[in-house]
């Protein structure tokens, strides 16, 4: 005879472990995702220095983080087909690049230049990858 009560417990600590588990991939991606921006901020500023072996380590480790963030991405089930992907993340930089506009003024308007030339510089650069993106999803929809 089966016992659902065992069976029934075995289920929800199953569930509640696996829940633990995207929790913590969920917070993982996050951590890795930040640590790629400071690695490789931290290597510029190594290699401005003239210190181009500890510049050309901390970009490795950048990448490292980088291939572990992907992965956690992939366990979290955020890739999907390539169409999805590009539709998902053209929608992205249109948000992007309207968040950057919108920072670039306030950042105008408070008088803070340097953000006011770096958000209009990200800007440009999300502009870019949504007009590359755009490119990229006519060529699939002529394959069809």
């Amino acid at each position: 005879m089966i016992d659902y009560t065992k069976e029934s417990k075995l289920s929800v600590k199953s569930a509640v472990e696996k829940m633990q588990t995207m929790e913590i991939m969920e917070k993982t991606f996050d951590l890795e995702s930040n640590d790629i921006a400071l690695y490789l901020a931290m290597s510029k500023r190594a290699e401005e220095e003239g210190e181009k072996e500890i510049a050309a380590y901390l970009f490795n480790i950048a990448m490292d983080e980088a291939s572990h963030a992907a992965q956690f991405a992939a366990l979290l089930g955020m890739v999907k087909d390539t169409r999805t992907n590009l539709l998902n993340m053209l929608a992205g930089e249109i948000q992007a690049e309207k968040d950057k506009s919108d920072a670039s003024e306030v950042a105008f308007g408070e008088g803070n230049d340097e953000a006011f030339k770096f958000f209009e510089k990200s800007m440009k650069d999300e502009t870019r990858h949504k007009e590359g993106i755009k490119k990229i999803l006519s060529k699939l929809q002529a394959k069809d």
